[in-house]
């Protein structure tokens, strides 16, 4: 189940901070451009690595920090296929 929690990116790039994390460096630990990791952290796009990194650095699951993003939203049932006929003696099932 997902919940959206009160964190935007003002909240995130604070507690990132705090734990004494820059952009800069998780883009140099994750060899990615810094503007990949700003952009994941404005949620302007998408890098599940980088998403996963941030999240373990605060301790919390992407689906807490970018719910609308990372939520899993599960499919309709899909319709079964009616099973082919099998063919016999050489003949072609329609």
């Amino acid at each position: 189940m997902c919940h959206a929690l009160s964190m935007d990116a003002l909240d995130i790039s604070y507690r990132l901070k705090r734990l004494g994390k820059t952009q800069s460096q998780i883009a140099r630990d994750l060899g990615v451009r810094q503007g990949v990791v700003s952009n994941v952290i404005h949620d302007r796009a998408t890098a599940h690595g980088v998403a996963s990194y941030i999240a373990e650095l605060l301790g919390m699951r992407v689906e807490e920090l970018w719910p609308d993003r990372y939520c899993f939203k599960p499919r309709a049932p899909m319709r079964r296929a009616r099973p082919a006929k099998s063919c016999i003696d050489g003949e072609v099932a329609p």
